[in-house]
């Protein structure tokens, strides 16, 4: 409950007093007196008031001079304060009393009527003032609450994103290994009966990459952290290489997998083919999970034209277990699973279907998904694509190539894992690669001090030095043909943050692992002496 608001009547006389507490007794405010000019300037000081009602003549200080000392103090330079006063010559001591910063001036004998009145609208101006100064101090702790929150959010974010990184990095150098150790091990001509071993070591340590890349995905839709790419592509051709990523896995299960393409579908669109595979690898991932026997059916299929954008219909069918008719408004929410059962029998995180909707979204389409139990589900994903004017895209030539020697390319291998130098060593040896290993940055600096080398492969996250100290260390060095060599970051981190700073600290580019090895060479192939 609020103090009542008080008012300081001033006045050398008690009878006087008397009269305007007898006056102001029905009004809700606590009186309080003073029977000086020196004990109101005191009291003052001492209590906030809504209104002081001043007598003009007063033995020792009077009204006037009472008020000029009063309005010096910065917390009394606005408080109304009215004079009351019987002295003749009433305008000029109104003049007078106005100029010392009264708000009125009252004579007597007091009209009670219009005394009441006056005091009655101080008082409730000041009331008011107390009720918004009440509203401004509540918005200023809930703005500070907020602020707070803020910043306790972001602080979490910052603790998830490193503990992410960290994760990401902790977990994908020793999958890095594994997949790369299965593709080194199909290259160097296993007898038949290890070869369907290294196809499941190396479908499982995928499977396990796409478990991590589907946390890593959400994670940074949570944060808004996705950025889509508008590049031109063939949609044929993205299609042709998702069948023949999974026809492996469907023949394995006796399902027919079978892709088409409308004949009015443009051959070549601008968009986020990286994003629109995911999307779609996610979608047929599901349908020959969940189908034990029949078909899968993709199709890609033209819907409207808009200017220069072109809207299409990417069509998932199978004949598998479906999605009860309740569940079916939740297959897109985070972790849900048709029924627990689901997870059990299938696996799986429950965060595809939810991420495919968000990347959906984002880039202004629409899924949707029609199923009944025991007789299989369509999923239809309608999305926006820029026209492009070419009705063919030129291969690279390199790329047409098959791996060619790579002799005469020194190339320093800066990596603390033994087992990922080992890996990364093999690949580059197979290509003739000159290799040279360190351990960590600071031997890195070293090396790269007393050796020429033609390229860099440096991880970032490494005792000692990380990658990013080192990668500033060589760009310092003065009179060494080292200092501009080009550096390519060999990280298992896969956030925008972490590949911006990469190009923030100088160097030249990155390879995500666990990396392709066509992706290695390529990034390295053209720094091949000519």
């Amino acid at each position: 409950m609020s103090p009542k608001p008080k008012i300081l009547i001033v006045d050398d006389n008690v009878s006087n007093i008397l009269v305007i507490e007898e006056l102001l007794g029905d009004l809700d405010v606590e009186l309080i007196r003073a029977k000086s000019g020196l004990e109101a300037i005191e009291k003052a000081k001492q209590q906030e008031f809504a209104l002081i009602l001043m007598d003009v003549q007063m033995p020792g200080m009077d009204g006037f001079e009472t008020v000029e000392i009063i309005r010096q103090d910065e917390k009394t330079l606005l408080l109304p304060i009215i004079y009351i006063t019987a002295i003749y010559n009433e305008n000029y001591y109104r003049t007078k009393g106005i100029k010392t910063g009264a708000v009125d001036f009252i004579t007597k004998p007091i009209i009670p009527d219009l005394f009441i009145g006056k005091v009655t609208l101080f008082v409730n101006l000041y009331k008011q003032r107390m009720i918004l100064e009440q509203e401004v101090q509540k918005r200023k702790e809930a703005e500070e609450e907020m602020k707070l929150a803020r910043d306790l959010a972001r602080q979490a974010a910052q603790s998830k994103q490193l503990f992410l990184s960290t994760m990401s990095h902790e977990i994908r150098t020793p999958l890095n290994a594994i997949v790369n150790t299965a593709k080194l091990l199909k290259e160097e001509n296993p007898r038949d009966d290890q070869i369907e071993d290294i196809e499941i070591l190396e479908f499982s340590a995928e499977n396990l990459l796409h478990l991590i890349n589907d946390i890593l995905d959400f994670s940074k839709i949570d944060a808004g952290k996705i950025e889509f790419e508008a590049i031109e592509f063939e949609i044929r051709k993205l299609m042709n290489g998702i069948h023949q990523s999974f026809d492996y896995h469907a023949t394995s299960k006796e399902i027919t997998l079978e892709f088409t393409v409308a004949q009015d579908v443009p051959a070549v669109i601008v968009g986020d083919s990286a994003r629109l595979s995911q999307i779609l690898i996610n979608i047929v991932g599901n349908a020959i999970k969940f189908t034990e026997k029949g078909k899968v059916l993709v199709e890609a299929a033209f819907l409207a034209k808009r200017g220069n954008i072109v809207d299409l219909v990417l069509r998932v069918s199978d004949s598998g277990i479906g999605i009860p008719e309740d569940k079916i408004q939740f297959v897109f929410e985070s972790f849900t699973q048709a029924s627990s059962s689901t997870t059990r029998k299938y696996g799986g995180t429950g965060l595809g279907l939810a991420i495919t909707k968000k990347l959906v979204e984002m880039q202004g389409g629409s899924i949707e998904v029609k199923s009944r139990e025991g007789e299989g589900s369509i999923f239809s994903v309608t999305l926006p694509f820029v026209l492009s004017e070419k009705d063919h895209l030129d291969e690279d030539m390199l790329m047409k190539a098959t791996f060619q020697s790579l002799a005469g390319l020194r190339v320093l291998v800066v990596e603390d894992n033994l087992v990922n130098q080992k890996i990364v060593s093999k690949f580059l040896m197979k290509w003739n690669v000159n290799v040279d290993v360190a351990e960590n940055g600071k031997i890195a600096v070293e090396k790269a001090r007393r050796s020429r080398y033609d390229l860099v492969l440096m991880d970032l996250h490494m005792p000692e030095m990380n990658g990013y100290d080192a990668t500033l260390e060589i760009r310092k060095m003065e009179n060494n043909p080292n200092k501009d060599i080009p550096i390519i970051a060999l990280t298992a981190s896969a956030f925008i943050e972490d590949r911006e700073k990469i190009y923030t600290y100088g160097m030249s580019g990155y390879i995500i692992k666990p990396f392709n090895p066509s992706e290695l060479y390529w990034k390295i192939a053209p720094f091949i002496k000519k």
